[in-house]
């Protein structure tokens, strides 16, 4: 899919609200694509007007003529008496002829979109049994269901637990890799999108759209000239802690434990640094993580703050 001085907004009284101006941008075929941009910059828009729900202003985009999408909006679901498989049914109506029967294939893709999704256990009930996070995943299912090589998806990750929300991305990813398909995804999960994605479009607030690989963006300062970031440095993941206390500590260790004692430190005020005096260092014994300083040893990083107030 290709964009070409693409202009997308909304009419109204005859005027022209502008969200995006002049877009000239690619969907490559197996390639995921995470959409960012501040709260209200016309994520939503955008991909309405992707989907062909809703009329550009100008310019054009082109879908090549044996493509078809599905789409994921925000949009909730009035139907609450209808099951979850009645709903990704849906996805195969398109499909259908004049009898609206059910082919094989149609029941195989359907049944295939549960198990990727994993919504097994709860296809039988009906739709207000269900939290806004499984009704996010079954709509979900029900664009997978669909099986077409492009997808578009807004904000698929929203009310799902992390757990979830990692899984969605997997599968897309997977989904781009194994089946060639194009995923646009509409998303706030700046941290999956900079593990997942292929490509990010980032939308500026002077209604243009950056294109780069995530560790571009990030490296270059884009990211953080777009978000402007507020106590946070994208460059090493971590929020900016306030160094408030006296100590300063020369931590020694590796791997997972040392960088988890390290935000420990440094989340209560520690500023750490291979020139303090004071050593605390990390050792294993009997597969078991022991903190020490001086000659006092330690089981948690919990004892180990508390008694560090002592040196």
């Amino acid at each position: 899919m290709s964009t070409t001085n693409l202009v997308v907004g909304y009419r109204t009284d005859k005027k022209d609200h502008i969200l995006f101006n002049n877009l000239s941008l690619k969907l490559r075929q197996g390639e995921l694509v995470c959409f960012m941009g501040s709260n209200g910059v016309g994520k939503s828009t955008l991909i309405r007007t992707l989907a062909g729900l809703q009329e550009p202003l100008a310019g054009a985009f082109e879908i090549p003529n044996d493509q078809s999408v599905a789409v994921v909006l925000t949009d909730r679901i009035n139907s609450a008496l209808m099951t979850v498989y009645d709903l990704i049914t849906y996805g195969r109506y398109p499909y259908l002829n004049w009898k609206v029967s059910l082919s094989k294939l149609d029941h195989e893709l359907i049944d295939h979109a549960i198990q990727l999704v994993h919504l097994e256990s709860i296809i039988a009930k009906k739709l207000f049994e269900l939290s806004d996070g499984q009704l996010q995943m079954v709509m979900i299912a029900k664009a997978l269901a669909q099986n077409t090589p492009i997808l578009f998806l807004d904000e698929p990750t929203a009310h799902l637990d992390l757990n979830n929300r990692v899984e969605i991305m997997n599968i897309l990813r997977s989904l781009c890799r194994t089946a060639g398909k194009s995923i646009l995804v509409a998303t706030h999960e700046l941290d999956l999108a900079l593990q997942t994605a292929d490509s990010i479009w980032l939308a500026t607030p002077d209604r243009k759209i950056i294109e780069g690989i995530p560790e571009d963006l990030v490296l270059d300062g884009t990211f953080d000239q777009v978000f402007q970031f507020k106590g946070f440095d994208l460059k090493t993941g971590k929020m900016t802690h306030e160094t408030f206390r006296k100590t300063s500590i020369h931590l020694k260790g590796e791997g997972h434990t040392y960088l988890w004692t390290k935000n420990a430190l440094e989340r209560n005020g520690y500023e750490v640094n291979e020139k303090a005096p004071c050593l605390v260092s990390i050792s294993e014994k009997n597969g078991q993580s022991i903190w020490s300083i001086e000659n006092s040893t330690f089981k948690t990083i919990k004892d180990l703050l508390e008694n560090l107030k002592k040196f």
